[in-house]
C-alpha cells in the first residue's frame, strides 16, 4: 500500500509542479519554521549576517516606543498566523538602525518609521517586499486579509523544528514521518546551511521535515543547561541512534546528524518502526596515510547495512563509504585525527541525503503538505 500511495503521489507531484511552477518562482520561500512558529527580535549584526549569507526571511521593523498599532497587529493578526503555518518571522526596533553617535547605518531597503511598523520580504538576502504600515489596509488589522496578502509573498516553511516533547507526540501517533537529528557543531551547520537548504529550494511543495536540535535540555544537557553524557546516551539509545536498540540502522555509539523515516506505531522509539535511515558526514579516517591515502575506516554507509538502505535500491552512485580511499589533499588535521574535508565529503553525502530525502518525504504522512 505504501508503495502504492508513493507511486500516485509521484504522478501528482510532477503534475502539481507543471501547473504551479510559475506562481510559486515569485514566491519567496521561508524554507525554516517552528513547529508552534516564532517571532525572533534580531540585532543589526544579525540582520546584517542574514543577509551576506543570503536567506529568505519575514521581518517588522518596530517602533521605539510601545505602539498600538504594532501591538494590535501582532497579538490579533501576527501571533495566530506564525503559529498555525508554523513560520519563523523576525523584528529588529527602530534604533538598531543608529549607532552610538546616532548616525544612521544601513536599513538594506527597509523603511523605517519611529512611529510604527514595516513589513519586508528578503530572498536571497535581497528586499524584495517592503510595505509601510497605513491605518487604512486591513491587512493590518484582520488575519485573513494579511494571510490572503501574505500568501501570495512567501511559501510557508517545509523544514521545521520540534522540541523534545512535540518529538514525543510524534512518535506517540500512527502517520509516517521524517525526522534529523542535529546540533550546534559545525557538521549541523554545514548541513542546514547548504545541502538541506538547497534541497528545500528545489522541492518547495515537498512533505514537511522535521528537526531537532539535541542541544536542549533533557537531551545533551541537564536542568542546569550543562552538557549531561548520560542523557544524551540514553537519548540516542532510545530512539535508535546507536546500536544499543538500532541493530540495523544505528551507528556506533550514535552520532548527528542523523536522519530517520520512520512509521511509528504509537508505542516505540526504535526498532522495527525505523524503516531506513541516513546519516550525513561523520565518516571514520584511518590515522595514517598510505600512498598519499586515507582509508575510510569507518561509515554509516557500510556493505553489511546497504540490503536494509530502501532509498538506495535504485541509487546509482556511490553507495558503500567504507573501505574507500580520499587522497591526502582532499583531507585536513583536526587535533590528532584525520578528517575529510567537509566540501570533499559532501559531494558523496549530499547526494545519499537526497536520495533519501527523495524516498521518504513523499511517503511521510504527518503534517502533510497535500
Amino acid at each position: 500500500m505504501k508503495r502504492l500511495s508513493l507511486l500516485l503521489l509521484s504522478l501528482f507531484l510532477g503534475t502539481a509542479v507543471l501547473s504551479g511552477c510559475d506562481g510559486n518562482s515569485n514566491k519567496t520561500p521561508l524554507i525554516n519554521g517552528k513547529m508552534q512558529g516564532e517571532l525572533v527580535a534580531l540585532e543589526y549584526s544579525e540582520l546584517a549576517t542574514k543577509i551576506e549569507n543570503e536567506d529568505n526571511f519575514l521581518i517588522f521593523s518596530t517602533p521605539s516606543a510601545n505602539c498600538t498599532c504594532w501591538n494590535n497587529f501582532k497579538n490579533s493578526v501576527l501571533a495566530s498566523y506564525i503559529r498555525e503555518h508554523h513560520v519563523r518571522a523576525f523584528t529588529i526596533g527602530f534604533n538598531e538602525f543608529y549607532d552610538i553617535n546616532n548616525i544612521k547605518l544601513d536599513t538594506f531597503g527597509i523603511t523605517i518609521n519611529n512611529g510604527h511598523q514595516t513589513l519586508a520580504i528578503f530572498k536571497n538576502g535581497q528586499a524584495k517586499v517592503v510595505r509601510e504600515y497605513v491605518t487604512t489596509h486591513k491587512i493590518w488589522t484582520v488575519r485573513t486579509s494579511f494571510e490572503d496578502y501574505i500568501s501570495e509573498l512567501v511559501i510557508t516553511p517545509t523544514i521545521l523544528d520540534i522540541t523534545l516533547d512535540q518529538l514525543n507526540t510524534i512518535y506517540s501517533q500512527t502517520s509516517s514521518f521524517t525526522i534529523c537529528f542535529y546540533d550546534q557543531e559545525s557538521a549541523s551547520s554545514f548541513l542546514r546551511q547548504k545541502a538541506l537548504y538547497q534541497y528545500a529550494l528545489n522541492h518547495l511543495t515537498m512533505n514537511r521535515l522535521y528537526l531537532i536540535n539535541c542541544d536542549a535540555v533533557g537531551i545533551k544537557l541537564n536542568s542546569s543547561q550543562v552538557y549531561d553524557e548520560t542523557s544524551w546516551s540514553d537519548f540516542k539509545d532510545r530512539y535508535g541512534l546507536s546500536t544499543v536498540n538500532g541493530l540495523t540502522f544505528g551507528y556506533g555509539a550514535g552520532v548527528v546528524p542523523t536522519f530517520l523515516y520512520v512509521e511509528p506505531n504509537g508505542i516505540d522509539t526504535n526498532g522495527a518502526i525505523i524503516k531506513t535511515a541516513a546519516v550525513y558526514l561523520n565518516d571514520v579516517l584511518a590515522s595514517e596515510e598510505s600512498e598519499g591515502t586515507y582509508a575510510i575506516l569507518d561509515s554509516f554507509y557500510t556493505s553489511e547495512r546497504l540490503p536494509s538502505l530502501l532509498h538506495l535500491d535504485s541509487y546509482s552512485q556511490t553507495k558503500i563509504l567504507k573501505g574507500m580511499s580520499i587522497p591526502l589533499a582532499d583531507t585536513e588535521a583536526d587535533g590528532e585525527q584525520r578528517m575529510w574535508k567537509r566540501e570533499k565529503a559532501a559531494l558523496h553525502h549530499d547526494q545519499l541525503l537526497n536520495a533519501f530525502l527523495n524516498y521518504s518525504l513523499p511517503l511521510s504522512e504527518y503534517g502533510s503538505q497535500l
